[in-house]
């Protein structure tokens, strides 16, 4: 099930618990937070000030990215309740 269908309103709690065991997965096999970004469909953050893009940009762009999905989830699961 892709985790921006229809299907995947209703298994919320267990696709957060799946991106969780994965992001530790790939942290414990010294992957870095711009793979993991990379694997989850992350575009890459802006530079800011000409300096490069820190583990903590990739780790916000994650939460932004991952925010903006349950959000679209969440808009999916009003449209099919009206």
């Amino acid at each position: 099930m892709a985790a921006d269908s229809a299907d995947a309103i209703f298994d919320d709690d267990q696709t957060d618990d799946r991106l969780a065991r994965a992001v530790i997965e790939a942290l414990h096999a010294d992957r870095s937070w711009a793979h993991i970004a990379t694997d989850l469909g992350v575009p890459p953050p802006a530079v800011r000030d000409g300096l490069g893009v820190t583990d903590r940009d990739w780790q916000e762009a994650i939460v932004a990215h991952e925010n903006a999905r349950a959000a679209r989830l969440d808009d999916l699961s009003w449209s099919r309740l009206s």
